[in-house]
């Protein structure tokens, strides 16, 4: 499994944008935000995605909205992901993501969010291929960079739809394709199909990257041996561990895979991820994603939970940062 053959998948180009390792962050509703994009390149992440953003809020000179579109130059390249229902909407959102520093622009129709669907975006596009394959070629004639569409394995397991929309959106220009092993009925609970990756790779001549259930190191090298794809996204797999993309480039290589960090360099690499969104997004917003995301970064740690009690009290970052440095001296005369 971990031989030879799979040293071919050591890049993915997405027109002359070379990925390298072919392993992408997938795009999360506030986690994907330029700090934790920025954590997941120096952990190994040869693509960073940002967070959805909207293309009528855009248009509406949302500076919320435009927010999520900042860049750091240290975590390019960096893919900006854009939803919507109209082609001239989408294609006017293109300079802004541009100018932003998006080294691609990648076509949400994956989100199965019901404000979402109900407006006709996202996964709701699988249902309405035309307009799908309008909005793609739209986006891709104003584009000075690759245009790339991430989708969904259709609505429901009867619908085998995705793959014919596959072929269209490659035709009209798309230059990768990501693939959701999910429908747009199941729930991220549900287990996703890989099967459904290869399907579109054998249908396209494009490069196909896969998701859904990539929570290991391993489970990176497995999907891109079971399906053929070229790229494997990495999501939820990531949250408290920017740092997996490193250990699956070493999956995928076949070499052996490096353990997590110790229990206080992890730690250390949650408070710097505190810090930046503190400094980026304010204090607020640093406690109210750290209170989620330390419940990752402290996995199968030792009286995690006191940690984490002590987090969810904490009201500035001295006091997070405080909460940390006891912990690890807790665990310091544990031995």
């Amino acid at each position: 499994m971990r031989g030879g053959g799979l040293r071919r998948t050591e890049a993915i180009e997405i027109g002359d944008l070379r990925i390298e390792p072919p392993l992408v962050l997938g795009p999360m509703a506030g986690t994907t935000n330029r700090a934790f994009r920025l954590l997941c390149r120096r952990g190994g992440a040869g693509l960073v995605c940002s967070e959805m953003v909207s293309a009528n809020a855009l248009s509406y000179g949302s500076s919320k909205t435009e927010r999520l579109l900042r860049t750091f130059e240290g975590e390019r390249p960096v893919s900006i992901q854009v939803f919507g229902a109209e082609p001239e909407i989408m294609a006017a959102a293109v300079p802004t993501a541009e100018a932003a520093g998006a080294d691609t622009i990648d076509v949400n129709m994956g989100c199965a969010v019901p404000k979402v669907r109900k407006a006709g975006a996202g996964v709701a596009l699988i249902s309405d291929p035309e307009r799908a394959v309008a909005v793609t070629e739209a986006v891709v004639r104003r584009a000075h960079v690759p245009v790339t569409v991430k989708l969904r394995a259709g609505l429901n397991g009867e619908d085998d739809s995705y793959v014919e929309l596959s072929q269209r959106l490659a035709e009209a220009g798309a230059a990768a394709i990501t693939v959701h092993a999910r429908t747009g009925s199941q729930s991220f609970s549900d287990r996703a199909d890989w099967r459904r990756i290869k399907r579109v790779r054998e249908a396209v001549g494009v490069p196909v990257i896969g998701s859904g259930n990539v929570f290991a190191p391993e489970d990176a090298a497995v999907m891109l041996e079971q399906t053929g794809c070229a790229g494997v996204m990495i999501a939820r797999g990531a949250w408290g561990r920017p740092w997996i993309f490193g250990q699956a480039a070493a999956a995928i290589a076949g070499r052996p895979v490096p353990p997590d960090p110790p229990p206080q360099e992890r730690l250390g690499i949650a408070l710097l991820h505190a810090q930046m969104l503190a400094d980026d997004l304010g204090m607020r917003v640093a406690l109210h994603q750290m209170t989620g995301q330390i419940r990752h970064y402290t996995r199968d740690m030792p009286s995690a939970r006191v940690l984490r009690a002590a987090m969810s009290e904490a009201a500035t970052l001295a006091e997070l940062r405080q909460a940390i440095e006891q912990y690890c001296r807790s665990l310091e005369r544990r031995g």
